[in-house]
């Protein structure tokens, strides 16, 4: 297998250059984010226009909790004089994103304090949007740190054909060269304060980390289906497993700057390396904490270059949380452990309540809504589409992390109402991504019939049914034969056609 002269070039001079643009900066910080469970405030109105002008209903919140590696979506009514407020328990200073038919951007949510959204229409009916908090994040700010950040979703980093040059040692070099290019393009934004760009950079950071590197396979398959998207008859392609030396890249990162706090990416890097096989960090069970670390400090000492810090203590937490997300409570010798160990009792208090809710949730599971899977058959689909024979069935895929597609279900949901006690049934399907404690949470609330697949399942339906985003739907008749594939919510009155076409 040939490396290109150029590639072996790039290799080299990445040597010598990635341990300094890649760490994360934390002299002259902008504000300094750390663990705090308290709660945070969002309140505002809309001024100069009438929710009947305008049909005002309710702002979404999402946002990702750093100690519980999960993702929150909170809905806030708007109030027909315009106003609204909500508290919202947050753990560290999150920037979230808040989506409505009179807003869409980011949103600084600040343990203990409170964030103003003022939105004011002139005589034109021009949008004026003022942000208020104390980080000095303004409108702008929010607009510009939007824009700065989609330079993620730019092509991953360039080879040639993936299949001459698969090493993954080889791939890491160029990735970071190209994640050194994007921090180049946020620092050289002019439009970006200081504290935005702090923002961006940490979240391209985090996000880099965890959905490119840390997600090797998976990258390189889809950089395989670009490179051949126009190819007749692709043949299957399988990227090469890395070993253990492939994770050396991690040492180029300061995981324990505190800037990373307020990413919302950054709680995917624990989980990742939480769940991955390579890595195999064992679950912490009723261990003490300390005999604990000893063992993961084993697996990663060669990768991460320090053997203190945050970076411990968060991934100390999201070991307890990946515990609850598997709706497994807390034992009372794994409480003791966690008051025993951590210093910041913020840390203690929100795996208590955690564990509470998760105990909750068990008590009162809505069974009747969530359904196994009969697994004798290879396609999944075609197991969950024979329930439902002589019925139209209507699939959503989606996630608990995914705004859109929770945005759709609340549009949608009239339309369901409407088709109530008739013969069409409406299934929802999700996969490990969706935490499984957070995902009966949605379940209880959201009605329809609810399935979780594996992730080996999830690619599958995502190979068969052609499709890589979320939502995404699909339509069978009564003799469940596909007759719609779309991707992103086709609208009500889409919706309430084409399943009234089938009935």
């Amino acid at each position: 297998m040939k490396t290109s002269v150029v590639l072996k070039a790039i290799m080299l001079c990445l040597l010598f250059s990635q341990s300094i643009i890649l760490q994360a900066q934390s002299k002259n910080l902008s504000f300094v984010p750390q663990i705090k469970y308290e709660k945070a405030t969002l309140s505002g109105k809309i001024i100069g226009k009438s929710p009947g002008d305008g049909g005002f209903k309710s702002i979404v919140l999402s946002f990702s909790n750093l100690v519980t590696s999960d993702r929150m979506n909170c809905e806030i009514p708007v109030k027909n004089d315009g106003t609204f407020t909500a508290s919202i328990p947050i753990q560290c200073i999150s920037i979230g994103f808040a989506s409505s038919d009179f807003y869409e951007g980011i949103i600084c949510l600040i343990p203990g304090e409170e964030t103003k959204l003022e939105i004011t229409y002139d005589s034109n009916q021009k949008k004026h949007v003022e942000l208020i908090n104390s980080l000095g994040i303004t409108a702008d700010d929010a607009i510009s740190i939007m824009d700065a950040i989609a330079i993620v979703l730019s092509p991953s980093p360039q080879t040639d054909k993936v299949e001459e040059i698969v090493t993954p040692e080889l791939f890491s070099r160029l990735a970071m060269k190209s994640l050194q290019d994007k921090l180049k393009i946020i620092e050289a934004n002019t439009k970006l304060s200081d504290a935005a760009k702090q923002i961006a950079s940490s979240e391209v950071r985090t996000w880099y980390i965890s959905q490119v590197l840390l997600d090797y396979v998976e990258t390189m398959h889809k950089i395989y289906a670009n490179q051949h998207k126009n190819d007749a008859g692709l043949k299957e392609f399988k990227a090469q497993i890395p070993d253990k030396s492939y994770y050396s890249f991690l040492k180029y990162f300061n995981f324990n700057d505190p800037t990373y706090l307020s990413a919302g990416s950054y709680s995917k890097i624990f989980e990742s390396l939480l769940n991955n096989e390579i890595m195999a960090i064992p679950a912490i069970g009723e261990m003490s904490v300390d005999a604990w670390l000893i063992k993961v400090k084993e697996i990663l000492k060669d990768d991460i270059g320090s053997d203190t810090g945050i970076f411990y203590d968060l991934l100390v937490s999201n070991a307890y949380a990946k515990q609850l997300n598997e709706m497994n409570p807390l034992s009372d010798i794994q409480k003791k452990n966690i008051k025993f160990y951590f210093v910041n009792k913020s840390f203690t208090d929100i795996l208590i309540d955690e564990n509470e809710k998760t105990l909750q949730l068990a008590a009162k599971r809505n069974k009747e809504r969530i359904f196994n899977i009969d697994r004798s058959s290879n396609n999944v689909m075609d197991s969950i589409i024979s329930k439902y024979k002589g019925k139209v069935v209507f699939v959503d895929f989606w996630a608990t992390w995914c705004t859109p597609c929770l945005a759709a279900m609340r549009i949608s949901k009239s339309v369901k109402s409407e088709f109530e006690n008739k013969e069409v049934v409406f299934v929802d399907i999700t996969d490990p991504s969706s935490p499984r404690k957070t995902w009966e949470q949605k379940v209880s609330v959201i009605g329809g019939e609810h399935y979780y697949v594996t992730k080996k399942e999830w690619d599958n339906l995502k190979k068969i049914y052609s499709f890589d985003g979320i939502p995404h739907y699909l339509i069978f008749d009564k003799s469940g034969i596909l007759k719609h594939n779309y991707h992103t919510f086709m609208g009500n009155e889409n919706m309430k056609k084409w399943i009234g076409e089938l009935l």
